[in-house]
């Protein structure tokens, strides 16, 4: 019966309890309380050190005689604690620290962080998607532009190439007009222009390498992240979202450098010493190198005139009056032919028609549509005209009725913008059904609208204003506020406006071209002489190939608007 009794005593033993952090750590020390929060068995020694910590003064602590008798596990689960703080290598990141934005072991948050705002880790990790969401973003975002920093790089070399080309070219034909002392001279030129090339060239390189990196440690950083959100391993996630971000911060400052650093132009022209020919012995240069970058406020704009071509064609009854124009493609220009009440496709290389298809009045202002539509503006019928296009076929769509007159037409977000009847003028907003949803007619604010161009930021809208033998130009919000306004005494019927890739505006008045800032003043333009043009007046912009095509008169005829004169536009260094 001894033997017996003493079998039942060793059978309902209680079990020895052990710390759970020290168990952790590979200790085995014997439990003296329990916290009720944390739910987990704790040596002497965590005991007392348990109600320092900010993060757990107020958890509740059971002593040895009221803590539980079951032992808590220790989480094997795969969402664990892997990574070790770097100042105490023993210990797990458990803590977060709102205050420094950091993450933090028992230890850091004992010693450094004891006034801050401290979470423990596995009591919020789960909630890091918007965190996760947000910055994912910004590495997308900046992959892209290292992306598109990369291909603008790979199509500015290519053009840079075809500009050398071109600069050999002129070179050489220039050469073939003047004798044997040019030898050096021409070397010297080579030379100087090979040194450019280089020099532009190797910032170029410098910008696709920079940009491959990151975007490469970017999108394995993305990887890794996405892995450890797949496999809810919300802990680790959020641990390495905190150790990801500053490094993102820094590729998005080196990718910035990297372009800024590296910003060059990327286009080169000779430009031709005429009197040289007649000074060789005097002059010491065979000519100069003008260097073209890309638009910026901060270089001078530089038009060149290139050539001319007539848009009348044997089809035609009359002399083209050209009303309007847009670039459908690099090639193909549809303009709209008021004189023969056509729209017209030409090809801008050639100067030939492609199609052309007759209206039943007289078109205005066109203007281009989503899915290749195209929208016309036909004031005698008091209607807008939508048609299908192709680079080789003109179809009618439907009309949309607009109960006035309309001159000008723009397009934004589903919306048309319709500039109608002159003295007094107003601006009638329409949605693509002919919806009415709004109309800007507030007394004295247009006489004729001539044209209307959306600012770069869609917050605006640019109008040219023809006022009784003078003009204006306006920046009108969309509730008919006045943003800015130009005036000028020569400043005469102004129609159409052209919006640059540097955020200038180029007026075309009749008779004239006049440049304003984004901030309506005046500003010049080198290249160009306004008698080089007749009565330019309506325009369409390649932004491919930087070409202006500009409806002018000829100088037989001032009133008909029957040729499209092309136009370079550059930007020097």
């Amino acid at each position: 019966m001894d033997v017996s009794g003493k079998i039942i005593a060793d059978t309902q033993k209680i079990p020895i309890l052990y710390c759970l952090p020290c168990d952790q750590d590979g200790l085995k020390v014997p439990a003296y309380g329990y916290c009720q929060d944390c739910k987990e068995h704790l040596c002497q020694n965590c005991f007392e050190n348990h109600k320092r910590p900010k993060p757990c003064r107020n958890h509740i602590l059971l002593d040895k005689d009221a803590m539980p008798t079951q032992q808590t596990t220790v989480n094997k689960s795969g969402d664990e604690l892997f990574e070790n703080c770097s100042k105490h290598t023993d210990k797990p990141l458990e803590f977060h620290c709102n205050t420094h934005k950091t993450v933090a072991c028992y230890v850091c948050v004992t010693l450094e962080h004891k006034q801050c705002k401290v979470d423990y880790i596995p009591e919020i990790s789960g909630n890091v998607s918007g965190e996760w969401i947000q910055l994912n973003k910004t590495m997308e975002v900046l992959v892209k532009k290292c992306e598109n920093n990369i291909m603008e790089a790979a199509v500015a070399a290519k053009q840079l190439e075809q500009s050398e080309k071109k600069f050999v070219e002129d070179i050489r034909l220039f050469r073939e007009e003047i004798n044997d002392r040019l030898d050096q001279m021409e070397l010297m030129m080579m030379t100087e222009a090979e040194a450019v090339v280089n020099t532009a060239n190797n910032k170029l390189e410098n910008i696709q390498v920079v940009c491959e990196k990151i975007a490469e440690e970017v999108k394995r950083s993305q990887s890794f992240l996405q892995a450890l959100k797949e496999a809810n391993k919300h802990n680790k996630l959020f641990i390495e979202l905190k150790n990801v971000r500053p490094r993102v911060m820094t590729l998005k400052r080196e990718e910035f450098r990297a372009v800024q650093d590296n910003m060059t132009y990327d286009d080169i022209q000779f430009d031709r010493n005429e009197r040289l020919l007649d000074q060789l012995k005097q002059e010491k240069i065979l000519g100069k190198i003008s260097t073209y970058g890309k638009p910026s406020a901060d270089n001078k704009l530089y038009l060149k005139y290139e050539r001319s071509f007539n848009v009348t064609f044997p089809s035609d009854e009359k002399k083209s009056n050209v009303s309007g124009a847009v670039m459908i493609s690099v090639t193909h220009l549809i303009v709209s032919d008021h004189g023969n009440r056509k729209i017209k496709t030409i090809d801008v290389d050639t100067g030939t028609l492609v199609s052309d298809k007759n209206l039943s009045s007289g078109p205005n202002d066109l203007v281009i549509l989503p899915h290749n539509k195209l929208a016309v503006a036909l004031p005698d019928e008091k209607c807008i005209q939508v048609m299908s296009y192709t680079d080789t076929s003109l179809s009618p769509d439907r009309r949309i009725n607009v109960e006035e007159k309309c001159f000008c037409l723009a397009y934004c977000q589903d919306k048309l913008v319709v500039g109608c009847n002159c003295n007094p003028g107003k601006l009638v907003i329409l949605d693509l059904d002919g919806n009415m949803i709004h109309v800007l007619d507030t007394p004295g604010l247009f006489d004729g609208p001539q044209k209307i161009v959306i600012s770069s930021d869609e917050k605006s809208m640019f109008v040219s204003d023809y006022s009784k033998g003078s003009g204006k130009c306006m920046e009108i919000g969309w509730q008919g506020n006045v943003v800015q306004q130009f005036r000028d005494d020569t400043y005469f019927r102004p129609e159409g406006i052209q919006k640059l890739e540097d955020s200038t505006l180029l007026i075309f008045t009749g008779y004239r071209i006049i440049r304003l800032s984004r901030s309506f003043k005046k500003c010049e333009y080198t290249g160009l002489k306004n008698m080089t043009l007749f009565g330019p007046h309506y325009v369409a912009y390649s932004g491919s190939n930087r070409k202006l095509y500009v409806s002018c008169s000829s100088p037989q005829k001032v009133i008909e608007k029957d040729t499209i004169s092309v136009i370079n536009v550059k930007w020097s260094c």
